[in-house]
This record gives structure tokens, sequence and C-alpha cells, in this order.
């Protein structure tokens, strides 16, 4: 009986000191979280499609919004209005390390530059949404929000990355 308790102790402390041998958990918020969030702050957003780093095929998907290089980011999400002739975009990216989080906002700036010359042609009463748009860096983070409500989005975003 006494081997049995002692193998059963040695196996219950063997587990516990492997327990804490995982990897480690990242800093950055749950990018669904994220993305309910900031939607649910402007309730005037059309209906929205996302894509993110949880998809298949994460990388060309991110290659849709930024020509960075796809190894230095840690996850992402797009959110765009289904339908095509709305400007409405929340983009935020975490990048692995924060020493890139300026090529990932100047990504996000011509990305939004992009979208502007695209819309400019097709519907250019969307064109003014695009330029209050903001691209802005905070921690590992860079975002892009544009909506008709910027400011409670980005304060969304604030609040849960804290």
């Amino acid at each position: 009986m006494k081997k049995i308790l002692s193998m059963i102790l040695i196996f219950s402390t063997a587990l516990m000191l492997l327990s804490g041998c995982g990897q480690q958990t990242s800093d950055t918020v749950s990018m669904y979280d994220l993305r309910q969030t900031m939607e649910a702050a402007d309730s005037s957003l059309p209906e929205m499609l996302c894509a993110s780093n949880s998809d298949d095929d994460p990388d060309e998907k991110f290659a849709n919004v930024s020509d960075m290089d796809y190894k230095k980011v840690e996850s992402f999400f797009i959110s765009y209005a289904k339908e095509g002739g709305k400007a409405d975009e929340i983009v935020v990216i975490a990048v692995k390390d924060k020493n890139d989080v300026d090529e990932a906002v100047k990504s996000l700036e011509s990305h939004r530059e992009d979208r502007k010359k695209l819309l400019e042609q097709y519907e250019p009463e969307q064109v003014k949404r695009i330029e209050d748009g903001v691209v802005f860096s905070q921690g590992q983070y860079a975002v892009l929000i544009i909506c008709d409500d910027v400011s409670a989005v980005r304060s969304a975003f604030e609040k849960a990355v804290k």
C-alpha cells in the first residue's frame, strides 16, 4: 500500500511540475472578443464580414490589408462592410515585437490610401469617411478604424487592451 501511495505522490508531483512548463500565454487580448467589442461601439456599422489569423490561409487574407511580413504578426483581424460600396473597416494587427508596430502602422496607412483611391472612382461619397478614419498604435497593436463613430470604436479598443 505504501508503494502505491508513494507512486501516486511521485506521479502527482511530476504532473504539477510539468504543468508549469507549458507554452507561455500571450499578452494580446482575444481578437474575436476585441472585434466584437469594437463593432458594438458603433451601432451604425453595416453588416460586417471578418477575416483573422484563425482562418484558413491567414497570410493571404492579411496581405489584403498589409504588405508587412506576416511572420512578424502575432494575431490580427479585419472587419469590413459586406456591401462593397461602403468604406466601413476595422483592422487590428498585434505584432510579435513592439519594434515592428511602426511598420504595421505604415502598412495600414498605405492600405487606407489605396482604399481611398479605389472608392474615389466608384463611390466618391465614401471618400470623406476614409479621410475621417484613423490609423494609430498602442503598445504592440496597430489599428485602422473607418466608420461613423471613430471615437467610440477607438475608446472601446483602448479599454479592451488596457
